[in-house]
């Protein structure tokens, strides 16, 4: 009797495994959003290269010796609905990592548009797709910055000035809302 009770247990939730996605959500519901229609990406000018001085810090969430930036010269909010920004990953053996992305907050994709390089300039990146957002990957920083800063509720943040001042306070943009008065 444990063994069927067992195994009916271990039935129902493998069945229930391919209904949630990483996100947290029923795949009907999920890919009722990726099938809607996203409006076409505009032109994307790469920016200035970041200056370490300008470089704002926020806190990534996981505990871990790398520290995470966002160059705020470089933040966007495009009309097609992606935010864009800089971010510097800097690692605890030394390295310096730093790429121009950008976050589609309805379907919570990302994509790199550049890599930096020695000299301090772009390398553009050769893939031009979407990826999804994997909240369970310790690296995957974007997922704060979807969830805390860019991306309140699924929806671009209000103003490039409100994204920039969550990252400076260190809250989440909706909160920006209730401290600017």
């Amino acid at each position: 009797m444990r063994a069927v009770t067992a195994l009916v247990l271990v039935a129902a939730l493998a069945g229930c495994s391919g209904r949630f996605g990483a996100q947290g959500g029923p795949a009907w519901e999920r890919q009722e959003i990726d099938s809607e229609h996203v409006k076409p990406e505009a032109p994307v000018a790469l920016p200035a290269y970041p200056r370490d001085a300008d470089l704002i810090e926020f806190l990534h969430g996981r505990l871990g010796s790398h520290r995470y930036f966002v160059d705020p010269a470089s933040v966007s909010i495009g009309a097609d609905g992606v935010v864009r920004y800089t971010a510097v990953v800097k690692t605890s053996g030394g390295a310096t990592n730093v790429s121009y992305e950008g976050l589609r907050c309805r379907t919570e994709e990302k994509r790199i548009y550049a890599l930096g390089q020695p000299g301090r300039t772009w390398l553009e990146s050769k893939r031009t797709t979407w990826e999804r957002i994997h909240a369970y990957r310790a690296s995957d920083y974007q997922v704060t910055l979807h969830q805390d800063f860019f991306c309140p509720d699924r929806q671009p943040v209000g103003s490039r000035e409100a994204a920039i001042r969550a990252l400076r306070l260190g809250l989440r943009a909706t909160d920006t809302r209730r401290s600017s008065d």
